[in-house]
């Protein structure tokens, strides 16, 4: 199907934070290289595209042809990526902790910001029968290893969080731990549904879709998804 609608007619609010995200995803983070993050994000994009994907219990970096063969990130990091991609519902406490003995916690929160850009990307890309994610080529350089002072365990969430703990819902919080990936996830939700300083107004619009339109598409697309936070 050939697209009706180009960029130039899409909120370029949006279109900036999409593509502030994008380019982000080939640059060194905080615990990820560029390369790294690119690898990541590439399987990410594969395990969503993909109309026959690997089993939720099947590593994807054992299955033969699927991912390259010389890879900079760790063959787990890659099976993780796949099945938060693909299958997030079947993801459980046992297997996050499986996972986070072999790559630092806080790496797992960076690997799970690069699942949340893409997605969104690739949906609102799919829905407006845009041209396919493109990612640019990886920048050199090291990853920042920068790590807040007051980071703490949470009840709310399997990952570690800024503290104190809990004060916010799961979901704001659960990034807290990489400020950068943090930042770059609710630039984007800013965009893509209701900039954070304006959550509590009931009314609040940007003249466009209502506030209890915009809840309406929230509930359905979360419902869809099987997103129960």
């Amino acid at each position: 199907m050939v697209s009706t609608i180009s960029l130039g007619e899409v909120r370029q609010d949006l279109v900036r934070a999409h593509n502030q995200a994008i380019a982000a995803l080939s640059k060194p983070g905080t615990w990820w290289t560029g390369a790294q993050r690119r690898e990541l994000a590439l399987t990410a994009q594969l395990a969503i595209s993909e109309s026959e994907p690997v089993a939720p219990w099947v590593g994807v970096s054992t299955v033969a042809n699927k991912l390259p063969m010389s890879l900079t990130a760790p063959k787990i990091a890659h099976d993780a990526i796949y099945r938060i991609s693909r299958h997030a519902a079947t993801l459980t406490r046992e297997w996050y902790e499986k996972v986070t003995a072999e790559i630092n916690p806080l790496a797992f929160v960076e690997l799970c910001g690069i699942a949340c850009t893409i997605a969104p990307v690739m949906a609102f890309r799919r829905a407006l029968s845009l041209p396919p994610l493109e990612i640019g080529s990886a920048e050199s350089g090291q990853p920042s290893n920068q790590k807040p002072n007051d980071i703490v365990s949470a009840q709310l969430n399997w990952v570690p969080v800024v503290g104190p703990a809990d004060k916010d819902a799961a979901v704001v919080q659960a990034f807290t731990a990489v400020p950068e990936t943090n930042r770059m996830i609710w630039a984007m939700a800013d965009a893509q549904y209701i900039p954070d300083k304006e959550m509590v107004d009931p009314n609040w619009t940007r003249g466009t879709l209502s506030r209890v339109q915009i809840e309406l598409v929230a509930t359905r697309v979360s419902q869809q998804r099987e997103c129960f936070y």
